[in-house]
């Protein structure tokens, strides 16, 4: 007698096999994508929409300079405004002396540096400012009597500051970013501008300072 065919509902072979049922339903399926909704809408809630503010305070560099001066270079956004100084930069404070000072700031991401020196004895004089500032390359940078010039990453202005015989020339220098573009340049030149009239007038003493001119420098 010919065998009878295997019901494929119990899972025999020649129904092929067998469909298990899944042991969990819809519900805990359902359940897993909430708490998946509502981590991702926490953790939305958590993380910042965009980047902080920068926040440049009204005095920077030891409250010696205007912080709009350093805001101008500095993006809006981004990671926090930071400094520090060395030497001396504010000729008000009462452990002022005639010494060079530095100040870098940092904020989102860039970084400006402000250096002011004295070069004494004529090691280096208005005639090499002029001979540097005509050189290829350099864009000439003038303020008053007040020359210097920007090359490279470096806008660096001088001003006078002999006396009698002895020769003497106020360096400041800003570094910011290697450049060519004369909007950037104007910026630079005038934090450079701002820090020459103070430290030439209050801390360096040169004859001549207060004559030099308020405002943003001559670029180009």
């Amino acid at each position: 007698m010919q065998a009878g065919f295997v019901n494929s509902d119990h899972g025999g072979r020649a129904g092929g096999p067998g469909k298990r049922g899944s042991r969990f339903g819809p519900w805990p399926t359902a359940a897993a994508v909430g708490v998946l909704a509502v981590v991702c809408v926490a953790a939305w809630q958590v993380w910042p929409s965009e980047k902080p503010g920068v926040a440049v305070p009204a005095r920077v560099c030891d409250d010696a300079l205007p912080g709009a001066d350093v805001a101008a270079l500095l993006p809006d956004k981004g990671k926090q405004f930071t400094q520090w100084h060395s030497g001396v930069l504010n000729p008000e404070h009462p452990y002022a002396r005639k010494a060079p000072g530095t100040c870098k700031v940092y904020g989102g991401g860039e970084a400006v540096r402000i250096e002011h020196s004295l070069y004494a004895k004529a090691d280096y004089t208005m005639k090499d400012v002029a001979r540097d500032a005509s050189a290829p390359g350099a864009t000439r940078i003038t303020l008053g009597a007040a020359e210097g010039f920007h090359k490279g990453d470096t806008t660096s202005l001088f001003a006078d500051c002999s006396a009698g015989q002895d020769k003497a020339v106020v360096e400041v220098d800003v570094t910011y970013r290697n450049t060519s573009d004369p909007a950037v340049i104007r910026k630079t030149a005038s934090l450079a501008a701002d820090t020459l009239r103070l430290e030439a007038r209050k801390l360096w003493d040169c004859a001549g300072a207060d004559s030099l001119p308020a405002g943003a420098p001559q670029v180009g």
